[in-house]
């Protein structure tokens, strides 16, 4: 490790991780698979943020809750895949996601919002790197990638080497529990040349240090999460031009008073906001303790899996790959929802002093893909073509149970269910003409067909079909198609360095809706991207630099409403928003082993129209020139790292490292009369973090870290559920200190 230079970034992670950057030259380069084949990051005409596993389990980085905020234009807006966008491109709500997840080249867990997926947070023992591409990628990954995407490469394994990864570690959280981690990978050539298998897994168990304080249910340090998996890849290589890969990856998370819902977990129900809930605007003085919950048990599990086979095939002309793959997420959920419903059931059903509320809340997709496409790189033109096909079945399972003061059952008043089915059929084609050495442009399209059918079947108590309605039974079917393009000339000033301008659409799909929605059904969005972005190596070995301007504009935008009487959500169509900004990263070296790293984004998305109102409905409130939700205008981080050669073989190193992120507003607010609170701003708040290590003879490692050591008690993600609920939110997990070890062989 003596001497590296970090002397390439792309908007990567390095205000805590300084390491997730490799040299471009006079080193290792970073190869990416952004645009579904291997390429120099640097060649790559699209904004991409690459992080190394490795660099995530060093400092115990197992979530993108964990990472979120120091990634420039990356919003995390609660537990869900419908809460996370970039560049600004959300309205706050349950929509569809407006990001598309992949596991490497297959899209991973629900299209739409049918069964309400939750973040596939993989663990860094069972992927290689994680991949960000921010702005919509439609063109080569269709619909869910409005605003960008996540892709979560794994390793291919290898036939002529063998080698392997064991690493333990532990960390404590202030006023918490012990939490633990064990991760190993081995890579076996079965027969060199012809077979080789890998194979990775992982155990880990989070630090619990919220006190639950409910009378008959006091405990401390309750909320527990543990979580383990692994995968295992077999690689066969008949022939030279014949290579057949299969895989198969699992992952469980069990948990108790998690963070999978606003209304359990790390979540804190604002105390003082029911007296006067109109004179609450931010967060900060209400928390005296945000360690402590106030709830009856509830518990949270899920499962991903996706089993695949790929298959590459040299045509000497071009290149033939299938993927298949089959993918199913499962997620079970029971938690206290007494500040969502009780107000509304306890005096439908005259409910007792100290009755709660509880949901039990179990939604699933599996879905089948097929992608079968040709590619080829010539001295004038790279090319790639092909087909996607998608079937994809989700369903979400509620029912809501009243509850006495000690757990008793007293009602049940709703139960629903509701399956839905999604097809895709879509044809893609992308080409790079090399005007000269020097000077290339890249066009492509997409062309996709979804069909989707919805079931809604409801069973309603009698006292609570005055909030709900009556019991029914409805199918919805829904249809569309789309066509997305990219446009994106690159000059080359250097081998080192590129600027690029990049035009591209992207598109998400409607659906059936609701019933308690105006309408049957959605309508789609679409947002069309203008950019321009220089990224290189501008001082050789000492300054790297990537910075990128944009505009997205967005129309007929998506948006989650919320009956302010019976508080379920429906799903409408607005009218348009626009999100400008300025990225930028840079490494600067100004001597071997120094290094001063940043990356920062200015962001200013908002509404360009007023959203409409639906007459009869409680519909949002917003108007011409208001914010689009928990987008921060600022987000920044800064860090410095010294390496110091202790010895022959024993090398160390010390970080420290500076995030800001500014203030954001809420969801928008309903109009309906149950909306009594405002809409309001998550403060801005800031995260001091340091790292320290040892690495001896190139294979041991030794990593000291301390998260949040000033314990700042910053505000994540937050909601009032458009104004019509009891403010609750997400803090930042206190102080936590830990290391881990681990073994190269």
């Amino acid at each position: 490790m003596k001497g590296i230079k970090l002397t390439f970034l792309c908007t990567t992670v390095l205000a805590t991780i300084p390491a997730a950057v490799m040299a471009q030259s006079g080193g290792d380069t970073i190869v990416v698979t952004a645009q579904k084949r291997e390429q120099r990051l640097l060649d790559v005409p699209v904004p991409v943020t690459a992080v190394s596993a490795e660099d995530l389990a060093e400092q115990n980085l197992v979530q993108l809750k964990d990472i979120y905020n120091r990634i420039p234009g990356f919003q995390y807006g609660g537990p869900r895949a419908a809460d996370l966008s970039l560049r600004g491109i959300t309205t706050g709500g349950q929509t569809n996601p407006t990001l598309a997840f992949l596991i490497d080249d297959i899209p991973f867990g629900g299209t739409t919002n049918a069964s309400q997926p939750v973040i596939p947070d993989f663990d860094p023992g069972t992927i290689e790197r994680v991949e960000v591409l921010r702005g919509p990628q439609g063109t080569l990954y269709g619909a869910a990638s409005l605003g960008g995407l996540i892709k979560y490469v794994t390793r291919t394994p290898s036939t002529t080497d063998f080698y392997g990864r064991l690493e333990v570690g532990a960390n404590t959280v202030k006023d918490g529990e012990m939490g633990y981690s064990g991760r190993g990978s081995v890579n076996v050539p079965l027969m060199e040349d012809f077979a080789a298998l890998s194979v990775s897994g992982f155990y880990r168990t989070n630090p619990a240090y919220l006190d639950n304080v409910r009378a008959g249910f006091e405990e401390e340090d309750v909320n527990e999460h543990e979580s383990w998996g692994g995968r295992a890849a077999l690689l066969l290589t008949p022939t030279d031009r014949l290579k057949v890969t299969l895989s198969a990856l699992r992952q469980e998370v069990s948990t108790e008073y998690s963070d999978l819902s606003y209304s359990s977990g790390a979540i804190r129900v604002c105390p003082d906001c029911i007296a006067d809930p109109s004179t609450v605007t931010t967060f900060g003085p209400f928390y005296e303790d945000r360690t402590t919950l106030s709830t009856l048990p509830s518990f949270g599990d899920q499962t991903f899996a996706l089993y695949s086979g790929r298959v590459d095939l040299d045509l000497d002309w071009a290149e033939l790959t299938s993927i298949t793959s089959w993918g199913k997420v499962d997620n079970l959920l029971s938690n206290d929802v007494t500040a969502v419903f009780g107000g509304l059931l306890g005096g439908l059903y005259s409910a007792p002093p100290g009755f709660a509320v509880t949901i039990a809340n179990g939604g699933s997709s599996d879905k089948w893909t097929q992608e079968l496409r040709l590619s080829s790189q010539g001295d004038k033109i790279d090319w790639l073509a092909g087909f996607f096909y998608m079937d994809e079945s989700a369903t979400l399972e509620q029912t809501l149970f009243l509850l006495d003061s000690g757990g008793a059952l007293l009602a049940t008043p709703y139960i629903g269910a509701g399956p839905q089915s999604y097809k895709e059929y879509a044809g893609f084609a992308s080409a790079t003409y090399h005007v000269t050495e020097k000077f290339d442009i890249q066009v492509g399209g997409r062309f996709a067909k979804n069909k989707q059918s919805s079931d809604e079947n409801l069973i309603i108590d009698g006292p609570a079909e005055a909030a709900f309605g009556e019991s029914t039974s409805v199918t919805t079917p829904s249809k569309d198609d789309a066509f997305t393009w990219l446009v994106s000339p690159s000059y080359h000033f250097t081998p080192d360095i590129m600027g690029y301008a990049r035009v591209a659409s992207g598109y998400r799909p409607g659906g059936p809706n609701t019933s308690v929605a105006p309408q049957s059904s959605f309508g789609s969005d679409s947002v069309i991207n203008y950019e321009l972005g220089l990224k290189g190596e501008v001082v050789p070995d000492q300054l790297t630099v990537d910075i990128s301007v944009f505009q997205i504009d967005w129309k007929d935008i998506q948006l989650q409403n919320t009956d302010s009487i019976s508080q379920f959500t429906y799903l409408t169509n607005g009218g348009k928003a626009r999100s400008r900004g300025v990225e930028f990263a840079g490494v600067w070296t100004p001597f071997e082993s120094f290094e001063v790293s940043g990356n920062f984004a200015y962001t200013d998305a908002k509404l360009t129209e007023d959203l409409p109102a639906f007459p009869g409905v409680d519909t949002l409130e917003g108007y011409d020139g208001d914010r689009l939700p928990f987008t921060a205008k600022f987000a920044g981080t800064i860090s410095a790292r010294q390496s110091v050669e202790l010895s022959a073989n024993l090398l160390g190193y010390v970080g420290l490292s500076f995030t800001h992120v500014g203030d954001r507003p809420s969801a928008f607010k309903t109009n309906g009369a149950g909306s009594t609170r405002p809409r309001f701003t998550l403060p801005s708040y800031n995260l001091v973090d340091m790292q320290a290590g040892f690495e001896y003879d190139e294979v041991w490692n030794l990593n000291f870290y301390i998260r949040n050591l000033t314990n700042e008690e910053g505000v994540i993600a937050a909601t009032n559920r458009n104004g019509t609920n009891v403010p609750q939110a997400v803090f930042t997990q206190p102080r936590t200190i830990g290391f881990t070890v681990s073994r190269d062989f």
